[in-house]
């Protein structure tokens, strides 16, 4: 199982190239302290959606786990685990220990 650290840094390469591919210079050099969703993060949900579905691709083919991220535990959570690099690396995680 990847450490939160090896995850942190896949979500922060997947920030990056979406960041190139929607052009979002606020992305360009993504820190785990760095909004993305929600109070000023500037991801539309549309790049959101993108950024969800090249992470769970991300893990399948570095871990060969399939994850879901949006889900309704996701949706509903008091703080969005979509908020900044961080939060969404420490949610992917769970989500990578709860597949294993």
């Amino acid at each position: 199982m990847p450490n939160l650290e090896e995850i942190e840094n896949l979500v922060i390469a997947t920030v990056r190239n979406l960041s190139e591919d929607f052009v979002i210079p606020e992305l360009n050099t993504p820190k785990p302290e760095s909004s993305l969703y929600g109070n000023g993060g500037p991801l539309d949900s549309m790049a959101l959606v993108n950024l969800i579905a090249d992470i769970e691709e991300a893990i399948g083919e570095h871990y060969n786990i399939a994850i879901t991220l949006a889900d309704e535990k996701a949706i509903s959570a008091r703080n969005s685990p979509f908020a900044t690099v961080r939060r969404l690396a420490e949610a992917t995680a769970e989500r990578i220990a709860d597949a294993e």
